[in-house]
């Protein structure tokens, strides 16, 4: 009698038909191709929530010497999230616009605000934090640690010198907790974000992305067996895994990449290019994603995700991206501020825990260093990343001479933390505040 009332109520009847249709629309699959289509999409909104969960995980560590939980590696799976779409959309532009325009829309992408971070970081920050402490400048600008050679050490992308002689080494958290000088240890991924580009750019050259895409995913496919080997033969016999030890290089203007990290990240980069090739065979499914979704929840409470559970992490970014409501495809498509708020959440997290904003607890420091990140991102973006962004679309007096050159395809890939010390040789290999809870 009681279900009978229930289904016969105007809420019930109103109600009924919507959640038939959801039913039905979660059993129905649509080719990525297709559920993808131009600005409708939610990568702006994904890139920001993983740019504020770097913030929060980072403000654990440096505000607390101490990691946002053991179990799962926050910001590892933040940045992972970042090459996971980064995979996508450069794959996508790679694709239709030619190797010149290609390689000077990712410069532009990603170099004028990192020198201006890096700027910002050498001659602002480290001089104010410097005199604080010794009351001169002295011994600050010149030398192998010195700001000078921060700048031109990592101007490229490459993280290669993580710090100003000894600027936040002794007044932070983390800088006491681990003696080390390192005003952004956010910037460490980027020269791996740097290098998936070049690598698809040697792709796009060689024909292979548009003739033989089948070559991106068969090694794909091989690049999960040893996520998948490594996973099993390390965790549950013990075997030693594979292409994990030591690193990449140095390489020119980057340093060296650790291989560990290359595996884990470069996978994602490479499983959003082979979705990207595969788009018209890739299904978007609500069941997929939400059987997805549980995967990555088992593996993630094993505190296991960096392994087979990447494959499940990188569905699941491309179904939230095309099935979020449509009103999150506003955020990130006029102003995208994920960029700059990565670059910089670091240095304001540092001088925040310099004065003691950490002491109001966890979540008034994250707040406060969101907020204050939000505020430079926005400068960033307005002053430097847009303007540039203005001169996409420039053709050298000679080339313009032959034609026009091919338009555009896709949107900029937001990037997405190598580590060295300010006092000694770099730590290869190592990131300077976030390491993975698992392989």
């Amino acid at each position: 009698m009681l279900s009978c009332h229930v289904l016969r109520s105007p809420w019930a009847v109103s109600l009924l038909p919507l959640l038939l249709r959801t039913a039905r629309r979660s059993t129905v699959s649509v080719p990525l191709s297709k559920a993808y289509t131009g600005r409708a999409n939610s990568f702006g909104f994904l890139r920001l929530g993983f740019a504020f969960a770097v913030v929060l995980a980072h403000a654990a560590v440096l505000g607390y010497d101490r990691a946002l939980t053991t179990r799962v590696d926050v910001p590892g799976l933040a940045v992972a999230g970042f090459f996971g779409v980064s995979g996508f959309l450069i794959t996508r532009s790679a694709r239709r616009t030619s190797l010149p325009r290609f390689l000077w829309h990712r410069a532009l992408r990603i170099w004028p605000g990192l020198w201006v971070c890096l700027l910002f970081t050498a001659f602002v920050v480290a001089p104010t934090f410097y005199y604080l402490r010794h009351g001169g400048l002295d011994g600050l600008f010149r030398g192998p640690y010195g700001a000078f050679s921060y700048v031109q050490q990592n101007w490229w992308g490459g993280l290669r010198q993580g710090g100003i002689t000894d600027v936040f080494r002794w007044d932070t958290p983390y800088g006491i907790g681990h003696r080390r000088s390192l005003p952004n240890g956010s910037l460490w991924t980027l020269a791996y974000e740097i290098f998936c580009y070049l690598l698809v750019a040697a792709l796009a050259v060689l024909a292979v992305l548009r003739r033989a895409r089948w070559l991106v995913l068969l090694f794909a496919i091989f690049v999960f067996g040893v996520l998948v080997y490594n996973h099993y033969e390390q965790l549950r016999f013990g075997n030693p895994a594979l292409f994990v030890a030591g690193d990449f290089g140095p390489l020119p203007l980057l340093g060296p990449l650790g291989k560990q990290w290359f595996l884990w990240y470069g996978f994602m980069f490479l499983a959003g290019g082979v979705a990207e090739l595969y788009s018209e065979r890739l299904p978007i499914n609500d069941l997929l994603g939400v059987a997805a979704l549980a995967v990555i929840g088992w593996f993630a409470f094993r505190g296991e995700l960096f392994g087979p559970g990447l494959l499940a992490y990188e569905y699941v970014i491309l179904w939230l991206a095309v099935r979020l409501p449509r009103v999150l495809h506003r955020v990130g498509q006029t102003n995208d501020y994920s960029y700059g708020v990565y670059i910089y959440s670091f240095v304001v997290e540092q001088v925040l825990a310099k004065y003691g904003v950490h002491k109001i607890g966890l979540a008034g420091y994250f707040l406060a260093s969101a907020l204050v990140s939000v505020v430079l991102a926005a400068f960033s973006w307005h002053l430097v990343e847009k303007q540039a962004l203005r001169l996409k679309d420039w053709t050298p007096r000679l080339r313009r001479r032959g034609g026009p050159a091919a338009p555009e395809g896709g949107g900029p890939a937001a990037p997405s933390d190598a580590p060295t010390d300010s006092t000694g040789p770099a730590d290869r290999g190592r990131p300077p505040v976030a390491v993975p809870a698992s392989g």
